[in-house]
């Protein structure tokens, strides 16, 4: 009888943690991060390792193996780099596109949308917005790390070079276009 009750006071106050835990996270304000600048094609400090931006590309069809995903809007893709040179695991689990006016764009595909890569190693993966070929005037990504109880306290912001005066081209370069997305991870270790 005895070791039932201590199992059963174990199990309640890991329960009782858990929810202080989660309610802690949830009573968070939801701006309580530093934002990094982090230029397109170089490398950025990110928690204990860096991120990397590059590679962007429209279209308004993408390709993964054999399946085709078209829209009568314009598909971007981008390629992004996360480097765990430190100790830990590095990730950016959540990510979103953001356009002038207060427009923000989700992943068009929730399963690959985040990238983590092993400590001593980088992990790259494309991520693909379905946006509105209208309202892309000054596209900038935005990538951070969260989880239920914990988030990482830094968001990296990178402009990705489609600006008003040049939305137009983007625009036309990507029509009737198709482009090839790897969404499986692509991992190299760090030298």
């Amino acid at each position: 009888m005895i070791a039932r009750s201590r199992v059963v006071a174990a199990v309640l106050a890991t329960l009782l943690v858990t929810v202080a835990a989660i309610a802690y996270r949830l009573s968070e304000p939801q701006d309580a991060y530093e934002v990094v600048r982090a230029p397109l094609e170089q490398a950025t400090a990110y928690g204990s390792g860096q991120v990397r931006v590059s590679d962007v590309r429209v279209a308004t069809e993408v390709r993964e193996g054999e399946e085709r995903y078209r829209t009568d809007g314009l598909f971007v893709v981008v390629n992004v780099a996360v480097q765990a040179s430190g100790r830990d695991a590095l990730g950016a689990a959540s990510s979103q596109l953001l356009a002038q006016g207060g427009v923000t764009y989700l992943p068009a595909f929730s399963l690959g949308a985040s990238v983590r890569a092993d400590p001593g190693f980088e992990t790259a993966r494309d991520l693909v917005y379905e946006v509105d070929p209208a309202r892309i005037d000054d596209l900038t990504l935005e990538l951070w790390d969260s989880g239920l109880v914990y988030r990482h306290y830094q968001r990296t912001r990178t402009p990705l070079g489609i600006t008003a005066r040049n939305a137009r081209a983007w625009v036309e370069a990507g029509s009737g276009r198709s482009v090839v997305v790897v969404r499986d991870d692509v991992t190299r270790a760090l030298p």
